[in-house]
């Protein structure tokens, strides 16, 4: 699933728009004292949340399902201490992400080799 369709409300809008206000003022704070690897950290265990469930893929064959899963978090994984506690439980550090950022750079690239668009070439239509 292409990261656009859940980034705008979790990364752009700090989960504002997904998360009751008493856990976004919580990821708030960790994110102050942390960083942005707080952000991800929550995203991935809103993921187990919504998709962690053994056969949870195979009931989303589109995209539109998997989309809706993420939308549709059971309230009662969504409080603060059980966020923030499964957050915490992650050990990623930055370097972490880093490494996660460079491989998923190399794959897009790869993609757009395979579908014939060289690095610094335009397509025009």
């Amino acid at each position: 699933m292409e990261p656009i369709l859940y980034m705008t409300e979790w990364f752009m809008c700090v989960f504002t728009r997904t998360l009751p206000w008493g856990c976004v003022l919580r990821v708030w704070d960790m994110f102050l004292c942390e960083g942005v690897k707080v952000v991800f950290r929550v995203a991935l265990v809103l993921f187990r949340i919504a998709l962690g469930e053994p056969g949870c893929l195979s009931q989303c064959p589109t995209m539109y399902e998997t989309l809706e899963k993420l939308r549709r978090l059971p309230i009662q994984t969504l409080e603060e201490e059980y966020l923030v506690q499964e957050s915490l439980r992650l050990n990623i550090t930055e370097r972490d992400m880093e490494k996660e950022h460079q491989k998923q750079i190399q794959r897009r690239q790869k993609t757009k080799e395979l579908n014939g668009d060289k690095p610094g070439r335009h397509k025009h239509r």
